[in-house]
């Protein structure tokens, strides 16, 4: 068993989704989150390696407690036409309780983005995790493998958008009209 999955790394990771997820990641420096989950900054790196091998296990966990978005991908894969199936998918993503996820999500966006060469893994969880699944979905429905990329970054764009508004406090049946007309436009039923 690595040292990443022994029960204590477990413990460790858990306590530290706690307060990332109440505390956010502005200024959140390595030793201050070792003390408030009881440990130091030693310990942390021996199960993750680096502060960014932590936070990248940390917000795959806490995406991991938000059911909603963990199903997300996964039901992009249905019989359904894909128009209904993304609308659907959108309404999960924004649902409410969810919200504290998004938060932590554009927390680390934005960290990675500032700080790319600091943030290695959680760039790579960026690059692959939901835009597979999406290019899947599309692949799944027909689509060729350059068609379903290209309609990947439309549905990221859109949806990174619309959850940006959302927590800048848009009014969801507002946003989800304005993603249901995004959806029509870009992706009629004759291409579903």
């Amino acid at each position: 068993m690595s040292a990443e999955h022994t029960p204590e790394a477990q413990r460790l990771l858990d306590a530290a989704v706690d307060v990332i997820l109440e505390r956010g990641l502005w200024g959140l420096s390595l030793s201050a989150l070792a003390r408030a989950i009881g440990s130091n900054n030693r310990m942390l790196l021996y199960y993750f390696g680096s502060k960014d091998g932590l936070l990248t296990a940390a917000v795959q966990r806490a995406y991991e407690r938000f059911p909603e978005l963990a199903g997300l991908i996964p039901s992009l894969q249905g019989d359904t036409p894909l128009g209904p199936l993304l609308c659907a998918g959108w309404r999960r993503l924004r649902a409410p309780e969810n919200v504290p996820y998004l938060r932590l999500f554009f927390d680390m966006l934005t960290l990675t983005i500032r700080e790319p060469a600091q943030h290695p893994a959680q760039l790579d969880v960026l690059h692959r995790h939901w835009p597979a699944g999406i290019q899947a979905a599309f692949v799944a429905h027909g689509w060729g493998e350059p068609e379903a990329r290209l309609a990947t970054l439309q549905v990221l764009a859109l949806w990174r958008g619309l959850q940006a508004e959302l927590l800048t406090g848009g009014d969801p049946a507002e946003l989800d009209a304005a993603h249901d007309a995004a959806v029509g436009t870009l992706f009629p039923p004759s291409r579903q």
